[in-house]
């Protein structure tokens, strides 16, 4: 949750609150979870866990970064929220920081203490979300990338720019500096798109990240009217599944026809390989069905052990564990960075 972000589809992050709740196949291998609650023990996930709402300090970040963007002349995306999701139906306790509840008092929010205990009203999760949206209306020199699971919440979560707009005009609820995205992971999740479209009327720009993708979509094209922009890539981190690249290449074709622009994000942990690739090291299996038995490779120049190694005979794809880093984000030779029109990468 950082400033410079190493995430290639976005300058800045930032995260209101920290905390959420798993709701689909995606989600089970959650980054945020395994390092926050390793790094961070006062945030924890589920719906029997906590909410904890970062610091004042950490609030005035996207305050600087809007001067500085303003004084470049360059916009700047600051993805929100990395590590919760903005439009999570929460009804639960916010705690700060130090771990105690967040409660109303004359000063403002405070972390609450034994005097305050019966006095006070706790804070609750639509208090801070209408603070973010005012924060978002404060800085109009940034884009914000709001991706959710949730895209039935967003209209209902939804405040009212603060800007001045008329009430009276149809578009008195558009924020021109926010983004909105859906993650959609396998063909059973392109719902989420329609559910998503049906709040266009909110933001400048609607787009899908298909990360990690788990499944094939070959219908994703029927869905990409009025959508913007689409982010695909695999699995990385400890247990990482698997995402065949034909899944990722059948999305690409999509794309181009429907004119919507493709990012590929990355292979994630495991990279592609054809059976026939000279990179792998094989022998003959002595098994009635002739398969092979795979003694390693050599990807430029490093050697993968066995162990390494999973072969799909179905699909006759080899895939070797690697790392991210090192799987790169080469989509048939390709470096797929594509932005919505009129927008590049800062």
């Amino acid at each position: 949750m950082a400033e410079n972000s190493k995430i290639e589809w976005t300058d800045h992050t930032f995260n209101h609150v920290i905390g959420c709740s798993k709701v689909s196949p995606a989600c089970h291998n959650c980054y945020a979870e395994r390092d926050m609650d390793h790094h961070w023990k006062k945030a924890k996930w589920g719906p029997q866990g906590t909410r904890v709402m970062t610091a004042d300090s950490y609030w005035g970040n996207p305050i600087k970064w809007n001067r500085d963007a303003e004084a470049s002349g360059v916009r700047w995306r600051v993805f929100c929220a990395s590590l919760a999701d903005v439009f999570e139906d929460w009804s639960g306790p916010i705690t700060g920081p130090k771990g105690k509840y967040l409660v109303h008092t004359t000063d403002g929010w405070q972390e609450e203490n034994t005097e305050q205990h019966e006095s006070c009203s706790r804070v609750t999760m639509d208090d801070v979300r209408r603070r973010l949206f005012r924060l978002i209306d404060a800085t109009p020199n940034l884009d914000w990338q709001l991706l959710t699971k949730r895209p039935k919440n967003i209209m209902r979560m939804w405040t009212i720019p603060e800007n001045g707009r008329d009430p009276g005009d149809p578009q008195y609820l558009l924020r021109e500096n926010v983004w909105l995205g859906v993650s959609v992971e396998s063909a059973k999740y392109l719902p989420r798109i329609d559910a998503l479209k049906a709040c266009g009327e909110l933001a400048s720009v609607l787009f899908l990240s298909c990360e990690p993708l788990l499944g094939a979509m070959p219908t994703v094209g029927e869905h990409l009217d009025g959508i913007d922009w689409l982010i695909a890539g695999g699995e990385s981190g400890p247990n990482s599944r698997l995402s065949h690249p034909d899944w990722f290449r059948a999305i690409r074709d999509q794309c181009v026809a429907a004119d919507v622009k493709f990012l590929f994000k990355q292979w994630g942990a495991h990279l592609p390989f054809a059976e026939s690739s000279p990179c792998l090291h094989w022998v003959t299996a002595h098994a009635e069905d002739g398969g092979r038995e795979y003694l390693g490779a050599t990807i430029n120049g490093k050697k993968y052990s066995a162990d390494k190694i999973t072969h799909d005979a179905l699909s006759e794809t080899v895939y070797v564990r690697v790392g991210k880093k090192a799987a790169g984000r080469l989509l048939d030779g390709v470096t797929h960075d594509g932005f919505p029109v009129g927008v590049q990468k800062g």
